[in-house]
């Protein structure tokens, strides 16, 4: 029996790559306290030249911060926009097609580069990403939704809570110059350091070392995020996020109870799917579609399965956002069910610059990229934007994994709920609201 029938599991990578060469662009204007999204810190400190042997780790001397200070509206806020994100991103990515990724994943790979972003360049990211409080109130709150996501953290009850890992590498280039302020960024607000490396001599065995640091987070779940030729002999700066999930649900589904159904796929042919019954959760009646929670042990962490109507697919996925995922939490309750849903997976591999270009990100990838926060002695841009997310659902539980470059039985018999055509799904932490995961499958 392989290890993804004892347990389901989620995991992704995002990657981001920058180049850069030639004197960094002069600021478009100065920051200042009134000018949202960018950091008000003056350029008083020297650089820090990424020094050491290659292989060796260099970071700000801060430690992490344990206690952000983050108000709950301002963690509200950074959530919102991760969601926001992530409906945006899903609508643009390989519609009428399964897919599946990690908003959280990718949004914590660009807010880290975010950190280093100036004039026009911050305020796009602001806008794609929904990243609206300052630089200054910004990092501490994403710092402070993911300390709150960690498990146990909200004295989560019922089983063992999932495994959540989260967790953030840069790889710098030897000799190059980075801001003592962006460096204390990095250390203070995502516990992240940064590893030497020789690019210009070294960048296939560097690719080979980041794919193996990104299985290797992601428990093999994640394999080559960066193609052959993914890391350049020019980079500056290589960023990658991984995150891990796993965990059995609170209540699971019957392994004798699964049976191949008829599936009515998006395109309107029914096919058969191995469908798992049982399990029990929380549900909910929309406007031309209906829902349903599935906690996992702990109950601090969830599945959300929206489910439109037949036809109405693309009406329901097109109102798909922080708000409407709000409301949809706000009246789910306890409802005994015989629940009926696919047993499946998906993998999908996304190139992250051409829809952010689409949602507005433009000039960070152009020659005008304004990253002087990050390092002032050259110019960046960001070069390459992947992202990688796995995802395996079966009667135990879920396991996922992401890489971005940058219980009692029912005392009586419960009414069918069937998911037996295309649907959305979330994975996401109950108390804070955030989507770790966002997937659309609409076909076995």
């Amino acid at each position: 029996m392989t290890s993804y029938r004892r347990g389901f599991a989620i995991g992704c990578a995002t990657a981001l790559l920058l180049t850069g060469c030639g004197p960094a662009p002069a600021p478009e204007s100065t920051p200042t306290p009134e000018s949202p999204g960018l950091d008000t810190r003056c350029l008083c400190e020297p650089p820090v030249p990424v020094t050491g042997a290659p292989g060796e780790a260099v970071s700000s001397s801060a430690p992490r911060e344990l206690a952000p200070g983050a108000t709950s509206q301002e963690m509200a806020v950074a959530v919102a926009g991760n969601t926001d994100f992530g409906a945006a991103l899903l609508r643009l990515s390989q519609p009428g097609a399964n897919v599946f990724f990690s908003p959280y994943s990718i949004s914590q790979a660009l807010s880290m580069v975010y950190a280093g972003a100036r004039g026009e360049t911050a305020a796009q990211m602001s806008e794609v990403f929904g990243f609206s409080l300052s630089q200054e109130r910004h990092h501490p709150a994403m710092n402070a939704v993911e300390l709150a996501m960690q498990p146990g953290t909200a004295g989560g009850t019922g089983g063992t809570p999932p495994t959540l890992r989260v967790v953030n590498g840069l790889w710098g280039r030897q000799g190059f110059a980075f801001e003592p302020a962006f460096l204390d960024v990095l250390a203070r607000q995502y516990g992240a350091g940064m590893r030497v490396v020789d690019f210009s001599q070294n960048a296939p065995a560097i690719r080979e070392q980041i794919n193996g640091w990104v299985a290797e987070q992601t428990m093999n779940r994640i394999k080559e995020l960066l193609p052959v030729g993914g890391v350049k002999p020019d980079t500056a700066l290589m960023l990658v996020n991984a995150l891990y999930f796993k965990g059995a649900w609170a209540t699971p589904f019957s392994k004798q109870g699964t049976a191949d159904a008829p599936f009515l796929a998006l395109d309107g042919q029914t096919r058969p799917v191995p469908t798992m019954r049982g399990g029990t959760g929380q549900y909910m009646k929309g406007q031309g579609f209906e829902a349903v929670s599935l906690d996992y042990q702990g109950r601090e962490f969830r599945m959300l399965v929206v489910l439109p109507d037949a036809g109405r697919f693309a009406q329901v996925e097109g109102q798909l956002s922080s708000a409407f995922l709000k409301d949809v939490r706000s009246r789910l309750s306890s409802r005994s069910l015989d629940l009926r849903m696919p047993r499946f997976e998906v993998e999908t591999a996304l190139p992250l610059i051409p829809p952010l270009r689409s949602l507005g990100m433009e000039v960070a990838f152009t020659g005008q990229a304004d990253f002087t926060g990050m390092a002032r002695g050259a110019a960046l841009t960001i070069s390459s934007a992947s992202h990688k997310a796995f995802v395996s659902v079966n009667e135990l539980g879920t396991e996922a994994a992401a890489a971005t470059e940058v219980g009692m039985g029912p005392p009586s018999v419960p009414e069918p709920f069937a998911v037996n055509r295309p649907f959305l799904f979330t994975i996401e932490h109950v108390a804070t609201g955030n989507v770790l995961f966002l997937g659309r499958y609409v076909s076995p």
